[in-house]
């Protein structure tokens, strides 16, 4: 009797084309979910990003900006600076109008352009604070151009009132100073904070260099052309340094060949009634970006130093200002009205100074807009309280 074989069967699970279908959908479902759900997160952790940085830049560029404004003056009420919040600039038959904001090789950085100092009966200014209605680019159409405006205070970081002054010559092509340091220094010699010893008139940073402003006697401005050391006179002197301010500055600030220029009124030689000062003169304003051709800037400027950025993105910069009237105060000007000049003005009102965001988004650009007041501490001050014999 033969064996019979029984051959078992296994049968073959797995899984149905349907239930492959409904798996691959439910798959497909969550991975969009999650998908989403970190597309929402990327965007939301750069959208913060962009904002905290914005924020930032916003903050730093602001902080400048007033610190500058309430320094404006500064040094007006002591023995050195503007004494009146002013000083006459050359005028008078044959002279060039003197403009700005320059560097020390052009002045074409508003708009391509220059500014014309303000004029008081024909006569041009340069003032502790200049406004600068409308100067400025247009970045939207709807507001209209921007304003710029200029601040000049004395620089406190370069003691020059520790050495002595000494007008060698005011010829038609320019002045020659020499200034020498004593071994001895004098009681008017005030050092910076920190500072032990009186700096080099040709040190980098700190000392003078081309397109710098220096006010002697609080009335005859000059712009540094050149500075160099020189041999001293005495043993009294420890260093000396010639410094020239000759003609052709890009301001037209140096005319000594005019008859009424006030460097001809300054005494030749070495003379302790002769008072020397450097000045900032410090000019905020709009551009455009050269790197993309469109993201508008806000620069400042200081003398005759190349122009630098101080925050990209600020797209609007408008002001007014507070001025004393012989003790009337009118607020809010934009514009200096009849018989209103800017030695006048006490507080700088930021009407309008913005930031947007550098990359567009899908509903606009982020923004954020300051508004507030600076009291100009010294222009201020001397107004309520000034010192007999000054004019403000």
């Amino acid at each position: 009797m033969g064996r019979q074989l029984h051959t078992t069967r296994r049968n073959a699970k797995g899984f149905t084309l349907l239930e492959l279908l409904v798996s691959a959908s439910i798959g497909l479902v969550l991975l969009g979910a999650g998908l989403q759900v970190y597309t929402q997160a990327v965007k939301s952790t750069y959208v913060t990003s962009q904002k905290s940085e914005m924020q930032e830049d916003f903050r730093a560029a602001a902080n400048i900006l007033q610190r500058d404004i309430s320094m404006a003056g500064a040094g007006a009420l002591g023995q050195q600076g503007l004494s009146s919040n002013s000083v006459g600039l050359p005028s008078g038959s044959g002279s060039t109008l003197a403009v700005y904001p320059c560097s020390s090789a052009v002045c074409n950085y508003v708009n391509g352009t220059s500014v014309a100092y303000p004029q008081v009966s024909g006569a041009p200014y340069l003032y502790s604070i200049i406004p600068g209605y409308k100067l400025g680019i247009t970045v939207n159409a709807t507001e209209g151009a921007t304003d710029i405006i200029t601040m000049s205070y004395a620089d406190v970081s370069l003691p020059l009132n520790c050495y002595t002054v000494d007008v060698v010559s005011v010829t038609s092509t320019g002045a020659t100073v020499i200034f020498e340091l004593p071994v001895t220094l004098p009681t008017t010699c005030i050092l910076a904070t920190a500072s032990s010893t009186v700096p080099a008139l040709n040190a980098g940073g700190v000392g003078l260099q081309a397109g710098d402003m220096i006010l002697f006697n609080q009335s005859a401005l000059g712009v540094v052309t050149a500075v160099s050391t020189t041999a001293v006179t005495s043993g009294a002197y420890s260093a000396a340094y010639q410094v020239t301010f000759n003609t052709g500055d890009p301001g037209h600030i140096n005319q000594p060949a005019l008859a009424n220029s006030p460097m001809k009124a300054l005494p030749i030689g070495v003379s302790s009634a002769v008072s020397a000062v450097r000045l900032m003169e410090i000019t905020y304003y709009l551009d455009i970006s050269p790197v993309d051709g469109v993201t508008p800037r806000l620069m400042r400027i200081q003398n005759g130093r190349t122009p630098a950025p101080v925050a990209e993105g600020v797209s609007c910069l408008k002001f007014s200002y507070d001025v004393d009237n012989n003790g009337v105060i009118t607020a809010n000007q934009t514009s200096m009205p009849t018989g209103v000049t800017p030695a006048m003005i006490t507080k700088v009102n930021i009407l309008h100074m913005s930031i947007r965001s550098q990359l567009r988004g899908v509903t606009g650009y982020q923004s954020l807009d300051l508004q507030t007041s600076v009291s100009a501490r010294d222009l201020n001050m001397g107004q309520e309280y000034p010192i007999s014999g000054s004019s403000y």
